[in-house]
């Protein structure tokens, strides 16, 4: 494979990697919320720093890796990482859902005489 090649999917493939890592990070907000209650000013103020923080962070994967040019497919993998890691959590919670579920009734089962 030719060296130009390479480095565009390795471009890619940190783009995609960023956008994973900024959705993970959300749902380390989203926890972190659950554990101690927000009001909506609070709230409000915590996704305006998530999201500079995230501006910052692929504004310095573009700087470092691409010279600073924007390039649409680099913002694309960012998206399809970030949506790509909500299906795979969608799958996980219906998975879980599902297995709490069946847990659930083999214990009441067991239980019945």
């Amino acid at each position: 494979m030719s060296e130009g090649i390479l480095f565009e999917l390795q471009f890619f493939s940190k783009a995609f990697l960023l956008g994973i890592v900024m959705m993970i990070s959300y749902d380390v907000v989203r926890i972190f919320r659950r554990i101690i209650p927000h009001g909506t000013a609070a709230v409000a103020v915590e996704d305006i720093l998530y999201w500079l923080i995230c501006g910052v962070c692929i504004f310095r994967m573009l700087y470092v890796e691409n010279s600073g040019a924007i390039r649409g497919f680099a913002i694309a993998a960012v998206v399809l990482g970030m949506l790509l890691y909500l299906q795979f959590t969608k799958l996980l919670k219906k998975m879980g859902k599902k297995l709490h579920n069946s847990v659930k009734r083999g214990i009441m089962n067991s239980k019945s005489p």
